[in-house]
């Protein structure tokens, strides 16, 4: 009897030690959305631009880094001009806004503008993946937002 209350002990303590290995709660996250989504622009004039802000919330439990793109896209999905692009660096749980502009001088029916940002771990390991950590196969690297704009034709 002995034995089996020693075995039950160490087979307790095995247990207790791994599962204090284990990372509970934790979700690596990025948050990207547009201020004031009601507000975005719709329909636009050819030759007069029109401004919008889109921001990235950090909640990856580590600084990081991310890279932003802005473009235009036609209605085919295909490519029509770059609005504009950046980086930043952003701590845990802090946001940045970032305002962009865009005009068209040529004649369009309808088009998407979208927001790309792509995350950068700038080779930093926080604490919880030191522990019984692996990666998620769909965690994403890439996040983006859009939206549509027509042409007013006068």
């Amino acid at each position: 009897m002995k034995y089996v209350a020693i075995g039950a002990a160490v087979i307790l303590v095995v247990f207790l030690a791994v599962l204090s290995q284990i990372p509970l709660g934790i979700e690596p996250l990025t948050e990207l959305y547009f201020e004031e989504h009601t507000q975005l622009p719709s329909s636009v004039s050819l030759n007069e631009i029109y401004n919008f802000a889109f921001t990235t919330n950090n909640l990856e439990y580590q600084d990081m880094r991310y890279y932003y793109n802005v473009s235009v896209f036609d209605v085919n999905g295909s490519f029509v001009k770059s609005v504009g692009f950046g980086d930043f660096v952003i701590e845990h749980n802090e946001s940045r806004t970032v305002e962009e502009g865009f005009l068209f001088a040529e004649s369009f029916e309808r088009a998407k503008i979208k927001v790309l940002i792509k995350k950068d771990h700038m080779n930093i390991t926080p604490e919880f993946k030191t522990k019984l950590w692996w990666p998620d196969p769909n965690y994403p690297t890439e996040i983006d937002v859009h939206f549509w704009v027509d042409e007013v034709v006068v």
